[in-house]
């Protein structure tokens, strides 16, 4: 519904916008019409600047656009994010966050996990993961940075592994 008064008043603006134009062209011949001409610009101005702000500011807070927001969020935060901090970083209300989230997690991106009295989503995709050299024979682990092909404690071959 909103979507389609946005759109109709962006149209209605862009319309009036024009009657402003053809008048401010008219005016050239007939000096009468100059203030009809800018009273008909502004107004499709004002029209079509409110329209676009408040369609954009909209859309931003739907659940598909949201997602993706809350998405770069948990990037930021180690991929671990809270409802209270969706909200406070979007300025949006709890139900919006939470169906945000609700997307995420139903598409598997995300799960949730309970800390004390609060919720945290984990974000499995954007946690750090260390990977390391493992002897596969001892279960020995070495740092990527040396260059090792064998196990210096036993001689076993070594494999990379995410810790």
């Amino acid at each position: 519904m909103n979507r389609l008064v946005y759109l109709g008043v962006f149209i209605i603006s862009v319309l009036i916008l024009a009657g402003g134009l053809l008048f401010l062209c008219a005016a050239v011949a007939v000096q009468e019409r100059f203030p009809l001409a800018i009273i008909l610009l502004i107004i499709g101005v004002i029209g079509a600047g409110w329209s676009a702000f408040a369609y954009r500011k909209w859309s931003s807070v739907q659940p598909t656009a949201l997602a993706a927001r809350i998405t770069d969020l948990a990037a930021q935060n180690d991929g671990e994010l809270a409802v209270s901090q969706i909200m406070s970083a979007f300025d949006v209300s709890a139900s919006v966050a939470q169906a945000g989230i609700d997307q995420l997690v139903a598409k598997r991106q995300c799960h949730a996990e309970s800390r004390g009295t609060q919720t945290f989503y984990i974000f499995p995709g954007l946690k750090e993961q260390k990977i390391v050299r493992k002897c596969t024979y001892c279960g020995s682990t070495f740092p990527v940075k040396q260059a090792l092909q064998k196990c210096p404690n036993c001689g076993g071959n070594l494999e990379l592994v995410k810790q």
